[in-house]
């Protein structure tokens, strides 16, 4: 079984290397080879499989998606998992708030930093990638590094309210997921708690994954660009 959201750009796994030496058998080039990283290289191998599926455009940019990962595993007698493997039910999802956090950048650093290394994201997605784009910009962004930030007048605020006293669907936290999110892009061993740092953080990563493809793409990480929902 291989899971999607471990064949993600930047990562280094064992499902990374099934990916790249299926690439290789049906002749894409990956010059160094089945290493288990996600590189540039495999990357362009998997944009060439993309492109000859006929995807176009930014749908053939060697970031994987369910459908064309889909199409792989036969070939090279796999089966594909696109469903995130830490994900909860969205009635598991708590609303508690934090206390005592500070609210500057060092401390975000810090929480996003851990973040990626439970989600496996490339450290480089703090701070900034090739074009400047980070999670320190989306979080300051979303939340103003706030931690118990809680949007309560924009489209999602609907639904009961909850124990923070804000409705069901409001975003919250850091990246201002909603419990939908939350839930479905939930990282395996952080906690329910929508409100966590940790948490809110790698189920913002587990969703830039899983709708773009790496940060790079995401308008509201990058600081050269006009602020955007994301």
């Amino acid at each position: 079984m291989v899971f999607l959201s471990n064949v993600r750009f930047g990562k280094r796994n064992d499902d990374v290397k099934v990916i790249q030496r299926a690439l290789i058998d049906l002749g894409f080039r990956i010059p160094t080879g089945a290493t288990g990283l996600f590189d540039g290289e495999t990357r362009s191998a998997y944009a060439a499989w993309q492109r000859k599926l006929g995807f176009v455009g930014a749908d053939a940019d060697g970031f994987p998606g369910c459908s064309s990962l889909t199409d792989l595993g036969p070939r090279a007698h796999f089966r594909v998992q696109c469903r995130h493997p830490g994900g909860i039910a969205k009635s598991s999802v708590r609303f508690a708030k934090n206390s005592g956090i500070r609210q500057d950048a060092d401390t975000v650093r810090a929480f996003a930093e851990k973040a990626c290394a439970k989600t496996g994201a490339p450290p480089s997605w703090v701070t900034g990638v090739g074009n400047d784009a980070s999670l320190l910009t989306l979080i300051r962004r979303e939340s103003s590094f706030g931690s118990n930030a809680v949007n309560v007048k924009d489209k999602n605020a609907t639904g009961p309210v909850q124990s923070d006293g804000a409705k069901l669907n409001c975003s919250r936290g850091y990246t201002q997921v909603i419990p939908e999110t939350f839930a479905v892009n939930h990282q395996e061993g952080t906690s329910d708690l929508i409100y966590d740092p940790v948490a809110n953080i790698a189920a913002a990563i587990n969703y830039i994954w899983g709708k773009y493809g790496d940060i790079s793409r995401v308008q509201q990480a990058n600081p050269h660009l006009p602020p955007h929902p994301y």
